[in-house]
């Protein structure tokens, strides 16, 4: 992708709504070789040029392959939103905020809202990715370049064909395109890592649903007060001597602030 801020939206709308082949596409087109995969409920470790007899080379995006796959088997018509999509120029991390609306088929009454947010490292790689195709221009027809010109009232001069000066507007085109592909280019980036992350009362409701989350946030309150009663009964602890003896590291602000300082220099 060349524009993660704008393409990753349809990307991940295609990966979870999209067809087993939409799927496929998507991960070996837009997620690295070798990319990891986190989530509550399963982890997918990098891995390249496994060599499976009989299958060939293999490397860790078959796994997340699979994992999207049975995403869909289990539940065939999911309801998505993209809420929001912010890239991080500087440490080329996206974080997708994601609302959808996950049913098992074969489970009566199952339905789980949920939200999430999903960390994408995005590295990148040479362009164009192996699944692309790139098609190679029209041959050269000097007639039709001919009738153009005159069409457009720039045929070349006599003088500049007899002397050779006069070159095809689709060769200087092409050689054009050819120095803009050799040189930097536009960049492009693919998925290194994906960590899908969710507070736990969403989670739950994947295999709880919503009474299992109103247990845990519950819970969540009465932690909550037992935070609040340990401050106030054990509050003098705080002002114990030791309390006061300051961290022997700089704090992260300074050491960032001398990395930019050393930079700079």
């Amino acid at each position: 992708m060349e524009n993660p801020a704008r393409e990753l939206e349809s990307i991940v709308c295609t990966l979870t709504q999209g067809t087993p082949e939409e799927q496929h596409d998507t991960i070996y087109r837009y997620f690295a070789p070798g990319a990891t995969f986190e989530h509550p409920f399963c982890r997918v470790p990098s891995f390249k040029k496994l060599r499976v007899p009989g299958v060939g080379e293999l490397d860790s995006r078959v796994l997340i392959a699979a994992i999207y796959r049975w995403y869909k088997i289990l539940s065939p018509r999911i309801s998505l939103k993209i809420e929001s999509c912010v890239v991080d120029e500087r440490t080329n991390i996206a974080y997708v905020k994601v609302f959808q609306i996950f049913s098992i088929w074969f489970v009566p009454f199952h339905r789980a809202p949920v939200r999430l947010v999903s960390v994408l490292h995005l590295a990148p790689g040479p362009a164009p990715s192996s699944e692309e195709t790139i098609t190679p221009p029209p041959p050269y027809d000097a007639a039709q370049e001919k009738r153009q010109a005159v069409q457009e009232g720039t045929k070349p001069s006599y003088a500049a064909v007899t002397t050779g000066q006069a070159a095809p507007a689709s060769t200087s085109t092409t050689s054009s395109q050819q120095q803009q592909q050799g040189g930097e280019g536009p960049k492009r980036y693919y998925i290194q890592k994906q960590e899908d992350l969710y507070q736990v009362t969403e989670f739950v409701k994947f295999v709880a649903l919503r009474p299992g989350a109103a247990v845990v946030g519950f819970w969540q309150l009465i932690a909550t007060l037992m935070c609040l009663v340990g401050a106030v009964l054990l509050s003098p602890l705080v002002r114990a001597p030791w309390q006061a003896v300051r961290a022997p590291w700089p704090a992260a602000g300074a050491v960032k602030e001398k990395a930019m300082k050393a930079k700079t220099t």
